[in-house]
């Protein structure tokens, strides 16, 4: 009997890990997806400055601000916060777009700048949805704890 139950109790914790991890990369699927179809709406600034673009997402800003739920978290909510958010998200996607942008964090904000419109409006499109799913945001939360980012 024990080893019946032991058994179940085996198939119960493998079945809960596959839902999970199966959960999670449909969830890093809906990101790699923003990065690549310019379809997906963007959210943020994007302007053209001195030769180069920019953009600019202030969360604080918008209608639909997570701040306060950030700080409710025990995090910034401003722009420490969205660099950790946005620098996760592309980590999960093992794309290292992020890392090759000049950027700037500013309290309420983060601001990039690059020579190429199309890797920025990458960055907009992924802000877009994280922000339309919670899971994703969480997941992006995570990356960003993990690599000691996320403030």
């Amino acid at each position: 009997m024990q080893t019946k139950r032991f058994f179940l109790q085996l198939v119960c914790v493998f079945a809960l890990t596959l839902f999970s991890f199966q959960n999670t990369y449909s969830q890093v699927e809906k990101l790699q997806t923003a990065i690549s179809d310019t379809t997906v709406p963007f959210q943020g600034k994007l302007q053209q400055e001195n030769g180069k673009f920019r953009y600019d997402y202030h969360d604080v800003y918008q209608q639909d601000s997570m701040a306060k739920d950030l700080q409710a978290s025990g995090y910034h909510g401003g722009g420490p916060s969205w660099l950790g958010i946005i620098y996760g998200a592309f980590k999960l996607c093992d794309n290292n777009l992020i890392d090759e942008i000049e950027m700037k964090v500013e309290v309420t904000g983060v601001t990039f700048w690059s020579a190429n419109k199309e890797d920025l409006e990458k960055i907009g499109r992924v802000v877009n949805t994280i922000k339309t799913e919670d899971n994703l945001l969480q997941l992006a939360i995570d990356k960003a704890s993990e690599l000691g980012i996320m403030q």
